[in-house]
């Protein structure tokens, strides 16, 4: 399943990017991530929770860095599956910052996900009508933090 979505913020591209890649910031803006730590300066674990159907499957996840330019592309790479075993994901992602014509950063992200298992079986429609739901969940809560750190005073 591919997913490549837009959205705007009204931020500066060094701020976005720190965002980006300060992991204790952006748990909160990820939709169903209840957990992530540092395994090393390119490799991340973490636990997310996804409502599909009837079901709330715990992801363990882990993210790893594959490829850095800042503050312009960051390209990852997500493995995980349910402490169950029930299911399995894995998921190619890349994120661009790109001036926005109306003035701050367009950020820019796609995933290549590939899911098996018992949630593979709601079918790959149902799948990209939730995921579209969560990116929403995640470029709001991500626009509210980045414009909202954007407007705080100095110190």
């Amino acid at each position: 399943m591919k997913i490549e979505r837009r959205f705007t913020v009204a931020a500066d591209r060094p701020l976005v990017w720190r965002l980006i890649r300060d992991p204790e910031r952006m748990i909160a803006c990820v939709p169903g991530c209840e957990t992530i730590e540092a395994i090393d300066a390119d490799t991340y674990k973490a636990a997310v929770v996804v409502t599909v159907g009837p079901i709330k499957p715990r992801f363990n996840l882990i993210v790893t860095i594959l490829e850095e330019q800042p503050p312009d592309l960051i390209r990852t790479e997500s493995k995980g599956e349910e402490g169950s075993r029930a299911s399995t994901v894995s998921s190619h992602n890349e994120v661009r910052l790109l001036d926005a014509e109306e003035g701050g950063i367009e950020i820019a992200y796609s995933a290549d996900v590939a899911i098996s298992g018992r949630l593979a079986r709601y079918g790959q429609g149902m799948m990209k009508k939730i995921a579209d739901k969560l990116a929403g969940r995640f470029e709001e809560q991500f626009r509210a933090l980045a414009e909202s750190e954007a407007d705080a005073p100095v110190p």
